[in-house]
């Protein structure tokens, strides 16, 4: 039975690659996609090789990053002693060039409220008038990849954080 789900996931593998390599002439134009470089055969079958391609930073522009490089997920944890519900915030930096660190984080969190005390240098209201906003990180850049969390506590799970700005560092 292993040996029959072993060789199903190997086919199933195998048939996406032959997929990849056969779509687009197997090349793809973006700069921060993989390329197709070469490929090895085994018996009756070709495999791609794929490589990342370089970005050459004097002749290719640098990518810009946006608030869509930005994504909040939020889940349950185990609720505080007395039973109020305790939710975790997660903040991650999905852009995929090296390099691309973001900051100065805003988000929309009008009528956000939590029974425990946020670490203020993670996660803040900011001052009137613009206290429908917060802050994240204390404005300091999140790096490509990296995730920032923290925990609340509140009878609900608040759903309407949105992302109002970044700004790129690099």
């Amino acid at each position: 039975m292993r040996s029959f789900i072993v060789m199903a996931a190997l086919t199933f593998g195998l048939t996406v690659l032959m997929i990849l390599s056969h779509s687009n002439n197997g090349v793809q134009e973006d700069n921060n996609s993989l390329i197709f470089t070469r490929s090895i055969s085994a018996g009756n079958n070709t495999f791609p090789i794929w490589s990342r391609k370089l970005l050459n930073s004097g002749t290719e522009a640098k990518k810009q990053c946006s608030n869509g490089d930005i994504r909040i997920t939020q889940g349950t944890a185990p609720p505080q002693p007395s039973g109020i519900p305790t939710y975790i915030v997660e903040i991650t930096n999905l852009c995929r060039t090296t390099g691309c660190a973001i900051g100065d984080i805003k988000l929309y969190c009008a009528g956000f409220a939590s029974a425990n005390l946020i670490n203020p240098l993670i996660f803040k209201h900011l001052p009137s008038p613009n206290h429908d906003y917060c802050i994240v990180n204390n404005g300091n850049p999140l790096n490509a990849g990296a995730v920032l969390s923290f925990h609340y506590n509140n009878n609900f799970m608040y759903k309407a954080f949105s992302v109002s700005s970044v700004t790129c560092i690099s």
